[in-house]
């Protein structure tokens, strides 16, 4: 059986990332009777692994909740459907979300400013720039979205799912800054947590995908106060601020 992950490379070093999505199925198959290997890569990007054996569905079915698959014909999506994709596009006007899809065209799911001012701010007249910064949604995030016109000659509208914005209420309330890393592994992560001697001021580093991840700050903790230590170690590598105080202020409480 093949599958087509909702993981892709990007700027990642391309060994890392090999290196943590074979440790990832690994974990996943256990003493399960199947093996699961990498056999490349779709036209955008999403790596494609291949699972045999005895124990193949079950297999198949914890990678897909982990790893979340793609959804690559517009014949698998439906109307008010709910679906895990990587932030692609920024505009002024509106987000693109690639779900994975490929045939008959590729096409992404456009949330415009309108539906994230009515679900992040409260309606305030805030540009797409004010929100994207503070809640952190670049190109490489991922992102659940709910389809709310579905047309294969015209664009596809959504907005955030509920269990989207169930995610950001929950790490606002919790009160902590993170600090979300772009474009490198778990692993590299780790070290340079290490590295930077700031393991004390972290909590936890949560696993979004193979190459985005979130380090939660301890109480009294200042994230933007961590990034230059953090960003010496990991350079090149794209760090963002997720501070709720700042979210709560400027955009809504939640």
């Amino acid at each position: 059986m093949r599958l087509t992950l909702l993981q892709r490379q990007g700027q990642a070093n391309a060994n890392e990332f090999a290196h943590a999505l074979e440790n990832e199925l690994a974990s996943l198959k256990g003493t399960l009777s199947a093996s699961v290997g990498l056999q490349g890569f779709s036209k955008r990007g999403w790596a494609i692994i291949d699972v045999k054996g005895d124990d193949y569905e079950i297999v198949a079915e914890l990678i897909a909740r982990k790893l979340g698959l793609t959804h690559t014909d517009f014949s698998s999506i439906e109307l008010f459907g709910n679906y895990d994709g990587i932030l692609s596009e920024v505009t002024a006007k509106d987000l693109g979300v690639d779900v994975g899809l490929e045939a008959p065209r590729p096409q992404t799911i456009r949330v415009n400013l309108g539906t994230l001012r009515a679900q992040l701010c409260d309606g305030k007249n805030l540009s797409m720039k004010e929100l994207t910064e503070n809640y952190c949604l670049i190109p490489n995030t991922k992102v659940t979205v709910r389809i709310t016109l579905l047309h294969p000659e015209s664009e596809i509208e959504g907005w955030l799912a509920d269990s989207q914005l169930a995610l950001l209420s929950n790490w606002i309330s919790m009160r902590l800054d993170r600090i979300l890393v772009f474009n490198c592994s778990r692993r590299e992560v780790d070290l340079a947590i290490k590295k930077a001697n700031i393991e004390r001021d972290t909590i936890s580093v949560e696993h979004l995908t193979l190459t985005t991840h979130s380090v939660l700050c301890k109480l009294g903790t200042d994230a933007v106060g961590l990034m230059p230590k953090l960003g010496a170690v990991l350079r090149n590598r794209e760090l963002k601020p997720f501070i709720p105080a700042r979210i709560a202020s400027r955009c809504r409480p939640w």
